[in-house]
């Protein structure tokens, strides 16, 4: 059962105070185009306040924010919104946008814990929740979050994290057709527990796809599920987006990307190298074996393959036995590189929260580097809202294959 809160809780808990120990005001302009990563190891030496690196993904959604422009549409979805050191202040960010003459209209899932309840409470008592006005917010759950259990589209959860900019103004210019898409949710233990990234693109048709996705959530809730709802935007540019569910009988499209991958292949100097393969994933579990099997199949044929995982508390779950079993295969005398990852600084446990795969070699017919992301973990097709990017190009690949040594590397020497 949900929590009920009353009128008197909403009227308090609208009211934009900042959170206990909250730090600096964000400044500065986002970035656009480009990736961010936080790092949670970077302790700002005062307790209870990030620093600017701990907070980056969340910093980069509030400078978002903050620089639309009156009269323009912020779209936002997220899985979990709790108050916290720097997710109030996105709360209290969308909150001043509305003021300022923003459209702001927000899904949230309808998490069955509570833990989106304070938010929800605090945006609702401003922006309202009704859905033919310019601003509101909504949860999946249509129409009493007690008595249903589902996702907007998906069986069991709404699990994307999304905002869509239709325009902005950056140190005097506009953009338009801007999305962020990250792994993180929003509340502490995002900045102080977990590696994740965003990334924040300007792309016309990418944009519109986002926009028809939120539409679709919006709409889905008072409509049966539907597992096999996924589609992409159309391929061959720089930025791709899919949107999951997608039914598991119409095959894995991360397994589709992989069968096009060749292990050998020439540069354009000529020179015969090797395919990279890079994951860090939270969870990847047996509904995804045949990706695992790919990915064996590929290091026996002498493509590079490193993976790091999100190791839960007791040693197991997130890559669960039947993905360990077949991740530890040895194929022509190769085996995958696997880097379990959890481990203590101080009295908290870290460990990646990224869904990310990078590919570095020849797939389909050419030898462009492919950074996939978003908030799709490697479970079971059916059950869950989300949403992935592909981005093509040296430069993005080179950002985050800094970010994947950095999260392997510290693993690999800490846990």
């Amino acid at each position: 059962m949900k929590k009920i809160v009353t009128l008197v809780a909403l009227c308090l808990i609208a009211t934009l105070t900042p959170a206990p120990g909250a730090a600096a005001d964000v400044t500065g302009p986002p970035v656009l185009n480009a990736p961010v990563f936080n790092d949670p190891l970077a302790d700002s030496g005062t307790p209870g306040t990030p620093s600017a690196a701990q907070s980056a993904v969340m910093d980069q959604l509030i400078r978002l924010i903050r620089a639309a422009k009156a009269g323009s549409e912020i779209r936002f979805v997220n899985h979990q919104f709790s108050p916290g050191h720097r997710s109030t202040e996105v709360a209290d960010a969308l909150i001043q946008a509305h003021q300022r003459g923003v459209q702001v209209k927000v899904i949230l899932d309808d998490m069955e814990n509570g833990a989106n309840d304070e938010i929800t409470a605090r945006l609702k008592a401003v922006l309202g929740a009704n859905e033919s006005a310019g601003s509101y917010i909504i949860g999946c759950e249509y129409p009493n979050p007690a008595t249903v259990d589902r996702g907007c589209i998906g069986r069991n959860y709404l699990h994307s994290k999304f905002a869509t900019f239709s325009a902005i103004e950056v140190n005097g210019t506009t953009h338009g057709n801007v999305v962020f898409q990250t792994s993180s949710n929003l509340s502490d233990w995002y900045l102080y527990n977990s590696y994740n990234d965003a990334f924040t693109l300007t792309d016309a048709t990418v944009y519109n796809g986002y926009r028809k996705y939120f539409d679709d959530l919006r709409e889905g809730r008072r409509r049966a599920v539907n597992p096999g709802y996924y589609w992409t935007t159309p391929t061959g540019s720089t930025y791709r987006a899919t949107f999951f569910p997608r039914a598991a009988s119409s095959g894995d499209p991360i397994v589709n990307i992989l069968k096009l991958i060749k292990c050998r292949y020439q540069d354009t100097d000529g020179v015969h190298r090797q395919t990279d393969i890079r994951l860090v994933l939270t969870h990847f579990n047996k509904h995804r074996l045949a990706i695992a099997k790919e990915l064996t199949r590929l290091r026996g044929e002498n493509c590079w393959v490193d993976l790091v995982y999100y190791k839960s508390a007791d040693g197991t779950g997130n890559a669960d036995a039947t993905v360990r079993a077949e991740l530890a295969r040895t194929v022509n005398g190769r085996r995958i590189q696997v880097t379990p990852c959890r481990f203590t600084v101080g009295n908290r446990s870290v460990v990646p929260h990224l869904k990310l795969m990078m590919t570095d070699g020849f797939y389909d017919d050419d030898i462009t580097p492919r950074v996939y992301t978003g908030s799709a973990n490697f479970t079971h097709l059916e059950n869950a809202d989300d949403a992935q990017i592909r981005i093509a190009g040296r430069e993005v690949h080179s950002q985050y294959l800094s970010y994947f040594y950095k999260v392997r590397d510290t693993c690999k020497a800490r846990t």
